[in-house]
């Protein structure tokens, strides 16, 4: 019987995220605001930069929210943030109100990461299956992923027949209101509080001590700058592909009962598809390759590869088929560390500040985002070629760094 029960709440951990990506809009965001509305790489740089600063601002408060007030209330709070920048979007007009758009969506980010992930393993340890770690975030997150493939799917079927793609933030409203009550299902000790009353001297101070502890504690420290790094290089570079494929194929009209406009369309939603299709698969078996190779191991090489596609992307910015392998890769690799990375971190945290140390790892992910967001956009402007080799070297270089100072100390893998 518990059993079941585990599965059954493992499986809501599961359609958590499966809801939480289906963002229609997702695909269509860069469309929309650089072919629709006319903004430059610099300024849709600019709108990630605000969304980073607004994570950055109120990351560790929510984690800090999330470990003393309930994380079941925290994601009630990020989902009425989610909700009010979905409306933002499709009533933006001006620059400023993509701006505002841009920092309640950030807001939505900074009160949502972490806290579920954190949830996910206060349930295992509470239930004793704590050595399920990855094997359990993986198969969640690959739900995530299957989600982000429906997506991508159904939103070609709404971007064709709907009067415009501004429509698709209004109906990502919806899921996002099942998660809401999916989120209320959840076993109330899950939102279990330390205080029950809010104490702005005590909130402060939390906040204080749980940053503390992060940059302190040198396992933890350098765990947290690795996963921000890679995740944040990521999630910067991973938009500025997409308009490359777009490029590419503007002049090829597969279906001919649609316009080259709709293809256009069409071609997205399919590429996003089939980029969250491998993600999923790869998520949920990256769990094997720890019980093969060693963990840091993994994640240094991951950077090697990466640097070194960004590289050869460089120079074959005209070829479809490579420009599409370099963008599948980047997402298989990014799905390979990720279920390593929490497993890791959550490994080396203390169980009491889970949420508030994931929250600051979101939160210097969201500052380099921040900082470099811009300047990658300006260099883009200027010269995709010239960013992605200087990206491909930076990343290289990282993995040099890592050899050299890793090189002898990464932990053994697991025997059975």
């Amino acid at each position: 019987m518990k059993e079941k029960e585990h599965k059954f709440q493992i499986f809501k951990f599961g359609m958590y995220g499966f809801l939480k990506n289906l963002m229609f809009f997702e695909p269509y965001l860069l469309y929309y605001l650089i072919i629709l509305n006319g903004l430059s790489f610099l300024q849709v740089g600019l709108l990630y930069s605000v969304r980073g600063v607004i994570i950055y601002i109120f990351e560790i408060p929510s984690g800090v929210i999330a470990d003393r007030y309930g994380k079941k209330t925290e994601l009630y709070i990020c989902f009425a943030f989610y909700i009010l920048s979905f409306l933002m979007f499709f009533f933006a007009t001006d620059y400023w109100m993509f701006i505002v758009a841009m920092g309640l969506f950030g807001l939505g980010e900074a009160f949502r990461s972490g806290t579920h992930k954190a949830m996910i393993m206060q349930y295992l340890d509470e239930n004793q299956i704590g050595d399920s770690k990855i094997k359990v975030y993986g198969k969640t997150r690959s739900m995530s992923l299957i989600g982000s493939m429906v997506m991508s799917l159904v939103s070609v079927v709404f971007v064709i027949y709907l009067p415009d793609v501004r429509y698709l933030f209004l109906i990502s409203i919806i899921p996002f209101i099942l998660d809401l009550l999916l989120i209320m299902s959840y076993p109330k000790y899950m939102n279990k509080a330390e205080s029950v009353s809010f104490n702005f001297k005590e909130f402060i101070r939390e906040n204080y001590f749980s940053i503390k502890y992060a940059f302190t504690d040198k396992k933890v420290r350098s765990l947290l700058i690795e996963s921000s790094s890679y995740q944040g290089g990521h999630d910067t570079l991973k938009d500025y592909i997409q308009p490359i494929i777009l490029a590419i194929s503007g002049s090829v009209v597969i279906f001919s009962m649609f316009s080259l406009e709709d293809n256009l369309k069409i071609y997205v939603g399919l590429i996003y598809a089939f980029i969250y299709l491998i993600s999923s698969i790869t998520s949920r078996n990256a769990h094997k390759l720890v019980d093969k190779f060693n963990e840091r191991r993994i994640l240094n090489i991951t950077w090697l590869i990466s640097g070194t596609i960004m590289l050869i992307l460089s120079f074959f910015l005209n070829n479809l088929i490579i420009v599409f392998l370099v963008f599948v890769l980047f997402y298989v690799i990014l799905n390979i560390r990720r279920p390593l990375m929490v497993h890791l971190v959550g490994e080396a945290t203390d169980k009491t500040k889970r949420a508030s140390v994931l929250s600051i790892e979101s939160q210097m992910k969201s500052i380099l985002v921040a900082i470099f967001a811009p300047i990658i956009g300006l260099i883009a402007d200027y010269s995709l070629k010239a960013m992605f080799i200087i990206v491909g070297i930076v990343m290289i270089i990282f993995f040099i760094y890592k050899f050299i100072f890793n090189n002898g100390t990464e932990s053994k893998p697991k025997t059975e």
